[in-house]
C-alpha cells in the first residue's frame, strides 16, 4: 500500500514504521490517523513481524494533533455525531491499536514528542530517546483535558504525583529529566538512536515470540487485576507455552549449554 503521511519498511522481521510529515514536526491529521492505523493492523496480522520500531522523520518524533487537519469543514457532521453513527472511528484508537500490539514496540524518539507524541511513545512498550528528544503533556497550555491515554499511561509510568505535575504545568522536559523519572528506557546519542533501537529490536525478535505475546497481555492487562487473578493468568498461560516448540528449545538448549534457536511457534 502507498503511504501519504507515513513510511513503512520491514528489516530482519522489523517493521519500522515512521510518521513522516516532517515539515509539520509530524503533526497527526485525520489522514495520518487512518494510515497509522491500517498499517498497525496489517502488521499485526503478518506472524513475521516480530518486533515494531516507531519513529518520526526530520527533526520531531510527534508534535502533537494537527489541530487543523483535524477540523471539520462546513457542512460536515461534528465529531461525536460521526462516532456515533459509525462514520468516523473514536478519538485516541490509533493509540489503542499501537498500545495492544500482540508483539514488543519500541519508541525510538527524536525531537518533540508533545501531547499526541508523546501518548504515541508511551503506548509502546520501551522508549528509547535521543539526547535532544523533548517531551511534554503539553494539552493544559490550551485548556484542553490530555487525551489519547495520556491520563492512562503517565501515572502507570512515572507515578501519579510526577504524572499530575507534568499534566498540570504542561511543562517541557529534556531526555535527561525523562530517563530519571523513568518515562523512557534510556537515552543515547541523536546519531545513534535508530542504530539503538534495531539493535534492540533484533535482539527482542530474536526471541519466542508466543511467550513474548502472552507475557505483554499479562503485563497490561494485569494493572486491572488483583495479585490472585493475576497469578492464575499467569498459570494457564504458562501452560499454553509449555505446549510450544519454542519452550521445547528453551530446555533443549539449556540442557546442551547453547544459545536457544526460537521459531516463534
Amino acid at each position: 500500500m502507498d503511504y501519504k503521511t507515513i513510511t513503512l519498511a520491514v528489516e530482519n522481521n522489523i517493521g519500522v514504521l515512521t510518521l513522516n510529515r516532517p515539515e509539520r514536526l509530524n503533526a497527526m491529521n485525520r489522514e495520518m490517523q487512518d494510515e497509522f492505523g491500517e498499517a498497525l493492523i496489517d502488521l499485526g496480522k503478518d506472524p513475521d513481524i516480530k518486533a515494531l520500531v516507531l519513529t518520526g522523520a526530520g527533526r520531531g518524533f510527534c508534535s502533537g494533533a494537527d489541530v487543523a487537519g483535524m477540523s471539520t469543514s462546513q457542512g460536515e457532521l461534528p465529531p461525536f455525531e460521526e462516532v456515533f453513527r459509525g462514520i468516523r472511528k473514536p478519538q485516541g484508537w490509533q493509540t489503542v491499536l499501537l498500545n495492544q500490539f500482540p508483539r514488543p514496540t519500541i519508541a525510538a524518539v527524536n525531537g518533540a514528542a508533545t501531547g499526541l507524541g508523546l501518548s504515541l511513545s508511551m503506548a509502546c512498550d520501551i522508549r528509547i530517546a535521543g539526547e535532544s528528544a523533548r517531551f511534554s503533556a503539553i494539552f493544559v497550555r490550551r485548556a484542553i483535558v490530555a487525551d489519547n491515554g495520556c491520563t492512562y499511561f503517565l501515572p502507570r509510568i512515572v507515578g501519579m504525583s510526577r504524572a499530575l505535575e507534568l499534566m498540570f504545568s504542561g511543562d517541557i522536559i529534556g531526555a535527561a529529566e525523562a530517563d530519571r523519572i523513568g518515562l523512557v528506557n534510556r537515552v543515547v546519542p541523536d546519531e545513534a538512536l535508530m542504530d539503538k533501537a534495531m539493535e534492540l529490536a533484533a535482539k527482542l525478535a530474536s526471541g519466542p515470540t508466543l511467550t513474548q505475546e502472552m507475557t505483554k497481555q499479562l503485563s497490561y492487562s494485569g494493572l486491572n487485576r488483583t495479585l490472585e487473578d493475576q497469578m492464575l493468568m499467569e498459570a494457564q498461560s504458562g501452560n499454553i507455552a509449555a505446549l510450544t516448540e519454542d519452550r521445547l528449545e528453551g530446555v533443549k538448549s539449556f540442557l546442551e549449554k547453547r544459545d536457544p534457536v526460537f521459531k516463534g511457534r
